[in-house]
């Protein structure tokens, strides 16, 4: 339960400095912020600092910052819409920005705590910090993937034997092809037990059950190389985000599947996986939250309505044809795209929870 309080402290906290990044630029340029709020309507509790409300509300599922003038234009200099379009613009992706800077403070730190990294075969489990074998995939139609084990689980044991390296697995895993074999994982702060039956024919590089796997251990960094360690590592997260949602956006337009070490969850399974990150230690929970840092700035930044990307993609056609698409277009089009991603949402958090 004290991880559980602070997953979801820390997404809190995520969201807030990402309105914060909103109301700073607003405040730079003189817009009139009208509400701060954390979650969404209805409210819980308000209070009135100066010209603005700021509130706390009960749906946790994000949080928003209100502008005077942002959805009807206001002939009035504190008006968002009376800005220029590159004013409004940096207001607009302040708060992707303060991802992103997020994210790269989180990796800077995370750097000189330790990352989590593979490591070649062979290295004596005295000489690592915390070894673990990570399942790096389970191949569709396997019989690992057909009894739920899944890629980021932790491999601990064949049979009740330890495992101490994916060699050892695959060495144990060939002998007992055809054999019924209980393997057990962690996922998250849960051991898992799954009971298989190796296969006897495979394709070659899939294994006996169908899955890839690789040791890992923690390494450090010196503090002076962290801000390039930071920068690094945010990003290669954010070309591996932008990489997954575009192979997601191709298996919803072609119907093909997703590749076989990608999965997809919703708030239940973020809370999970930080749960257990957090569980084995401040690195590897410190990894899960730039992962979702950089995931959150990724998706406000696509073009989609509702969204900042969709937003700044409005700035743009106002730009690029001399004047704003109508007010009643863009409402319309953002409600229409806020239900929708609320709907996606909760048929992914049905999803993981089973129903």
């Amino acid at each position: 339960m004290p991880n559980l309080f602070v997953i979801i402290l820390s997404l809190i906290i995520l969201i807030f400095l990402h309105e914060l990044g909103h109301f700073l630029l607003a405040k730079k340029y003189g817009i009139k912020v009208e509400e701060f709020g954390i979650g969404l309507p209805p409210r819980l509790y308000g209070k009135k600092v100066g010209e603005t409300l700021y509130s706390i509300n009960w749906l946790p599922l994000g949080g928003f910052v209100k502008l005077y003038g942002e959805d009807k234009k206001i002939d009035n200099q504190r008006s968002f819409s009376s800005k220029p379009i590159y004013q409004r613009a940096l207001v607009i992706f302040g708060g992707v920005a303060a991802f992103f800077v997020i994210a790269f403070l989180i990796f800077s730190v995370y750097s000189v705590v330790g990352v989590r990294a593979p490591v070649e075969e062979g290295v004596a489990l005295e000489e690592m910090n915390d070894p673990m074998i990570i399942i790096t995939k389970a191949v569709r139609e396997s019989p690992a993937r057909e009894v739920g084990i899944k890629a980021g689980d932790i491999l601990m044991e064949i049979d009740g034997k330890k495992i101490d390296s994916p060699s050892q697995a695959v060495s144990i895993l060939e002998e007992k092809e055809g054999i019924e074999t209980k393997i057990m994982v962690v996922r998250g702060q849960e051991e898992k037990s799954f009971t298989l039956t190796p296969r006897t024919e495979y394709e070659e590089g899939e294994g006996a059950v169908g899955i890839g796997m690789a040791m890992t251990d923690i390494q450090k960094y010196p503090a002076y190389y962290a801000p390039l360690q930071g920068a690094r590592m945010t990003g290669e997260m954010t070309f591996m985000v932008a990489q997954g949602f575009g192979m997601l956006l191709q298996s919803l337009v072609t119907g093909e599947p997703l590749p076989d070490e990608m999965e997809i969850g919703g708030p239940v399974a973020i809370v999970n996986i930080g749960a257990g990150a957090l569980g084995r230690g401040v690195s590897d929970f410190l990894h899960f939250l730039g992962a979702i840092t950089v995931s959150l700035a990724v998706l406000n930044i696509l073009p989609i309505p509702a969204l900042d990307g969709g937003r700044l993609m409005f700035l743009a056609i106002e730009k690029i044809k001399g004047s704003p698409i109508s007010e009643k277009l863009e409402m319309g089009l953002n409600t229409i795209f806020f239900f929708l991603l609320i709907g996606l949402m909760l048929f992914v958090t049905f999803k993981d929870l089973g129903l």
